[in-house]
């Protein structure tokens, strides 16, 4: 049976988050988290969650319970029954923190906190020592549709007598019929023997390190009765919430007709990304006069890149300033305009940006920078359009894709110049950004005189962004077209 007795163990934190209505979810990855929640609304199901201290199981086992849903009659849903057993946290924190629960446990003393009780009286002690298994039958044997979590086994069984062990095992992998009751067992760290075995589903959370960088990781081992696509996917525990990051998989979606864009206002000192996420993981945005060398690694798609420029140039140019493309080799100066024209409006594309193109066979087109291919002829041409577009505004963005200009001009490209040009950046207070997928010479040259150095890359499908210089924590990149024109938002793997 359970003992009992007072909890007296340390407590495990419990963050600080804002309750009420739950934050809406910023993944468009409903993937595995979806797949997670339709395998435990298939009633009867036993999910093992398994991982070190600190990787964020009680903050999943908690999203599992907020999330999971009761059945429809008619157009009304009946709520779900809800418990939480816990070693680790006392009832009362947990209903402060989450007052969606329905009953809250303690494993330990057998104290409990409901959803139900009288303002002023956060828990009560019951009587009998067993409550815990009594609790668990009744549920079991309930006609409602119910998640029970236990938090962890091991502390649920830790004051247990052999014969308390097998009946509330039992209790939890015995399962009646008719039965509506799903568990959710968290793994202390320790060995399960064989639990993992018995359960229906495993899943096994993990935190490693990417250049010094927190990667939280969800790997599903097993969800018996359903096909797992993608076994893995990261994650975040911003603002004590389990959050997955988005999936990368994006169409660029902006309309022919797209209205255009909200700009985000340049401070002072600072330009603005075009995106308040960036803004605030850059510090603050992006100082005048400024150089920034964003790496990407070849995980990173073509649409993702070209995404993130048309933020940042559209943010740019609609607030009075001009802009140089040397577009990527994936993508022709018409498409880069005619994707760009629909974020500033063709008269503004035509009069403040002006696009580099090495075929020169195509038309002339007032915002087309046709170049020839040969380093000395094109620093005149590039030279004469700076001072046009300068003439214009004094606030200029320059940006380069360093592997188009090194497969045209060869890869010692060696540019005498680059130092007068990040000299005249910084006089002009402009900006200048440079891409870059691969080592070279133009790369480390440009690298050295970077005044900002952003990394991107895709792990487990889902793309990520963080400062080295400054230095930031991981942050999930997604994208939306919810006013037509493409939105960044950021997630901070936290």
């Amino acid at each position: 049976m359970i003992a009992q007795g007072d909890a007296s163990g340390p407590e495990l934190e419990v963050p600080d988050v804002e309750i009420g209505t739950p934050l809406s979810d910023r993944s468009g990855s409903a993937g595995l988290l979806g797949l997670i929640m339709k395998f435990l609304e298939s009633t009867g199901n036993v999910l093992l969650i398994q991982g070190p201290p600190g990787t964020g199981k009680t903050t999943l086992a908690l999203e599992l319970l907020r999330r999971i849903e009761g059945p429809r009659i008619g157009s009304r849903t009946v709520p779900p029954n809800r418990l939480y057993i816990s070693s680790r946290v006392s009832p009362p924190r947990l209903r402060k923190h989450f007052p969606w629960l329905n009953e809250v446990v303690d494993s330990i003393s057998g104290r409990t906190a409901k959803g139900n009780v009288p303002e002023g009286v956060n828990d009560f002690r019951v009587s009998q020592a067993d409550s815990i298994l009594s609790k668990v039958l009744n549920m079991k044997h309930s006609s409602q549709r119910s998640l029970i979590v236990i938090d962890s086994w091991e502390g649920a069984l830790r004051n247990t007598t052999e014969e308390g062990r097998r009946m509330l095992e039992s209790a939890i992998l015995s399962e009646p019929e008719e039965s509506k009751v799903s568990v959710v067992l968290v793994n202390e760290g320790g060995q399960t023997g064989d639990m993992s075995h018995l359960v229906d589903g495993v899943v096994n959370l993990s935190l490693s390190q990417l250049e010094g960088r927190r990667v939280r990781t969800l790997s599903v081992n097993k969800l018996r009765g359903l096909r797992v696509e993608t076994s893995q996917g990261l994650f975040s525990l911003d603002k004590g919430r389990f959050t997955f990051l988005s999936d990368s998989e994006i169409l660029d979606a902006t309309p022919t007709r797209a209205k255009m864009p909200e700009s985000i206002a340049h401070s002072a000192t600072s330009f603005s990304t075009g995106s308040s996420d960036l803004d605030k993981m850059m510090k603050g945005g992006i100082r005048k006069g400024s150089s920034l060398l964003l790496d990407l690694n070849n995980t990173v798609s073509p649409v993702e890149v070209r995404l993130l420029l048309r933020i940042i140039i559209a943010n740019f140019v609609n607030q009075g300033g001009t802009s140089i493309i040397v577009p990527t080799s994936t993508i022709s100066s018409e498409n880069v305009a005619e994707a760009l024209g629909r974020c500033v409006g063709q008269k503004t594309l035509e009069e403040r940006v002006r696009i580099a193109e090495f075929n020169q066979t195509l038309p002339p087109r007032k915002w087309r920078l046709l170049l020839k291919g040969s380093l000395e002829d094109d620093a005149l041409l590039f030279g004469a359009c700076w001072k046009e577009l300068t003439s214009v505004s004094s606030s200029i963005v320059l940006a380069s894709d360093f592997d188009k200009i090194v497969q045209v001009y060869g890869e010692d490209l060696f540019l005498p110049g680059l130092a007068d040009i990040g000299a005249s950046i910084r006089d002009s207070a402009a900006l200048s950004i440079g891409l870059a997928s691969r080592p070279t010479k133009l790369r480390e040259d440009f690298l050295r005189i970077a005044d900002y150095h952003v990394k991107m890359q895709n792990i487990n499908g889902s793309l990520i962004i963080y400062g080295i210089k400054p230095f930031t924590n991981i942050h999930g990149v997604s994208f939306s077209f919810e006013k037509g024109f493409p939105a960044l938002r950021l997630t901070e793997v936290v």
